[in-house]
């Protein structure tokens, strides 16, 4: 493809160089530079692409788009015969260019957009599992695995991937016999462009609730973020939202897309009008268009009755029958590091979940009193939790004071500690809980502290390990070591073998 062809429809400020060479190949890494390349310089939190511009010229890149005009002057590109395009936005380039190069693949897609602070990766996965029953082929894109149906096509190494990464993963779909695609859409991934210019067929809401201030640094920047999605909806789209949450409404009011909501309040297009609990799953009833629809879940707990209904909601508004979607999200055991139930087989349960913020550790918690409630046989809650490092502070003493609340014994332990002193995070975790408490232990080494709930739990208990969900690895300074709760608890009850 000729560079001319492939900016078109980008804004381009000021073109230095021939501009109808052939394009084979599109990068933003400039160790990925190669012969016949574009290498797109993007602007990062850690690291600037303009800064290895010279490194992609080295390794033959025919061209680079870049933002800031003040680090490579035009004799360079002109004697190393690099055509430079001046662009207001490298990352809105990158998506634009990578959606010409590889043939516009979302166009030939019903692509399903989920986002929200907690439930997105459940829902995904509950949608993709209606759409497979209807016989599509799906590609599901977040935070535990990138899929082609049931086989992995890459490591999730962020939630929602770079745009150029995105629009190759759907054309490799396609040619695959792909038909959708479902995907997490992250705040950071609003913000950075990385979903700029995709047709969504469906935006989903589910809530939002305190997380990623580090980067955000507000809640109002945060909700900003993730209203991108619905103010770019098409009007064919739908914009489906959660009701329930101080969020709900304000976050569809400037789409173009038709709304639809879901929840247990009045009002709601689909409504929740009974929920029951138990720990072999949920009962629910939904009212929609004046039927009600029962969904029998192996999923437990009030946070997956909004998720449930959330993927309801979506597939029934994109045309699928409400018989078929019922039986498919009947048809779910479980979502992996999301509640995620181990059965100890000495009568008490664990259940490993990614509850890393205090509404989400707040949600699991309850869910699991739900439970313990439902069953009436005198069950304790058991909770290990930890806070990752170099993350926002000002939810760890929250997230201690929520646990204690709602837990019968809590041992503050390491998450992913990063740079930070996994003691001092710990510390900062308990400030939110009562000094002195016989209800909180502090155990840093997350595998005994693994081992101590276990040694505790008794016959009808519970025993949440929260923070980490389906990561297998612990963070420490710069570097990843292999640790998986699962992993810990199997081992302990000779699941391992």
């Amino acid at each position: 493809m000729t560079l001319s062809e492939l900016i078109k429809n980008v804004s381009v400020t000021e073109i230095v160089g021939d501009f109808g060479k052939e394009i084979t190949e599109v990068v933003y890494d400039s160790r990925k530079a190669c012969e016949g390349s574009l290498f797109v310089a993007l602007k990062g939190s850690q690291f600037d692409g303009h800064r290895f511009i010279v490194d992609a010229i080295g390794s033959g890149a025919s061209a680079v788009a870049v933002e800031d005009n003040s680090i490579v002057n035009d004799d360079y590109f002109l004697s190393h015969h690099t055509t430079k395009l001046l662009v207001p936005s490298t990352r809105r380039a990158l998506a634009l260019i990578s959606a010409n190069f590889f043939g516009h693949p979302a166009d030939r897609l019903k692509v399903i957009g989920v986002t929200g602070t907690n439930g997105k990766t459940t829902s995904t996965y509950l949608i993709k599992s209606i759409l497979q029953a209807a016989t599509e082929k799906v590609l599901l894109i977040g935070t535990i695995h990138y899929l082609f149906n049931d086989a992995k096509v890459g490591a999730a190494v962020n939630t929602t991937p770079e745009s150029c990464d995105l629009q190759r993963m759907m054309a490799s779909s396609i040619e695959q016999g792909g038909t959708s695609v479902v995907m997490e859409v992250s705040s950071h991934s609003l913000v950075m462009d990385r979903v700029f210019g995709i047709p969504f067929k469906a935006g989903l809401f589910t809530n939002l609730t305190q997380d990623h201030l580090d980067f955000h640094k507000t809640m109002e920047e945060y909700f900003k973020a993730k209203k991108i999605l619905f103010d770019s909806l098409p009007p064919e789209s739908v914009a489906v939202t959660n009701l329930d949450d101080s969020y709900g409404r304000r976050i569809v009011a400037d789409t173009k897309a038709k709304k639809v909501t879901y929840g247990f309040g009045d009002g709601a297009d689909f409504q929740i009008i009974e929920s029951e609990y138990s720990l072999s799953g949920t009962n629910i009833l939904i009212r929609y268009d004046g039927r009600d629809f029962a969904i029998d879940s192996k999923l437990v707990g009030k946070f997956n009755v909004y998720n449930l209904t959330a993927a309801f909601a979506v597939a029934v508004s994109l045309g699928y029958g409400p018989s078929l979607v019922s039986k498919a999200l009947s048809a779910v055991h479980n979502v992996k590091g999301r509640f995620e139930r181990i059965d100890s087989g000495k009568g008490f349960l664990v259940v490993v979940d990614y509850a890393h913020s205090p509404d989400s550790l707040q949600k699991s918690l309850q869910s699991a009193r739900e439970i313990l409630a439902a069953a009436n046989k005198g069950g304790r809650l058991i909770t290990v939790f930890g806070c990752g490092g170099n993350r926002d502070r000002d939810k760890r003493p929250k997230m201690g004071k929520i646990a204690e609340e709602l837990s019968d014994f809590t041992i503050v332990t390491e998450d992913n500690p990063r740079f930070e002193d996994p003691d001092a995070i710990a510390n900062e975790v308990m400030a939110g809980m009562t000094k002195g408490s016989d209800k909180v232990m502090k155990i840093i080494d997350r595998h005994e502290a693994i081992a101590e709930s276990l040694r505790r739990a008794r016959p009808n208990d519970i025993v949440l390990l929260a923070g980490k969900g389906h990561e297998n690895y612990q963070i420490v300074r710069n570097v990843k070591y292999h640790f998986d709760d699962r992993e810990e608890v199997e081992k302990a009850f000779g699941l391992d073998s």
